[in-house]
């Protein structure tokens, strides 16, 4: 968000056949030139004016590896980012994933500019939900009000 995007992709997707748990996020920001690329896992490395320390994609990549699986991270200059994290799915230390919905619910209400695209799956409930699709039954200038947040969760929870 940080890096300028109007439009972010979340995919979830857990499966216990063939025992992976992906997490992909891409957006369309300013990406990242090579040497940022090179060292966007690095523990305490960051581009955030006025922050010292950098911790997301370095804590991600530990969770990931602890849990058999790695974090890739594509991106250009200018054009945007994936972060690709692939887990074992059963593997003892991987992390539980937590509200979802609720998840969203904040993404979408913090940032009412951004376009958001989520699209989990773990063979039992699956959630997709573009923000565009849910600003045409919402008016997005009240999207963060008490009255669109009540409409927002329900949209949420029936997707």
């Amino acid at each position: 968000m940080r890096a300028g995007a109007t439009r972010i992709e979340i995919r979830i997707q857990a499966d216990p056949d063939p025992d992976t748990f992906i997490v992909e996020i891409n957006d369309n920001g300013i990406g990242m030139d090579a040497e940022e690329l090179n060292r966007a896992t690095e523990p305490f490395y960051t581009t955030k004016e006025g922050k010292k320390v950098g911790l997301g994609l370095a804590l991600l990549s530990q969770a990931a590896e602890l849990a058999g699986g790695k974090v890739t991270v594509t991106s250009q200059a200018g054009k945007g980012t994936t972060v690709h994290a692939h887990f074992q799915y059963s593997h003892i230390d991987r992390q539980p994933l937590g509200n979802i919905e609720e998840t969203i619910l904040i993404l979408i209400v913090t940032h009412p500019d951004i376009n958001f695209i989520f699209n989990y799956d773990n063979k039992v409930k699956k959630i997709y939900l573009d923000t565009n699709e849910v600003k045409k039954q919402i008016n997005p200038y009240l999207i963060n009000s008490s009255e669109g947040i009540q409409k927002l969760r329900k949209i949420v929870a029936q997707s």
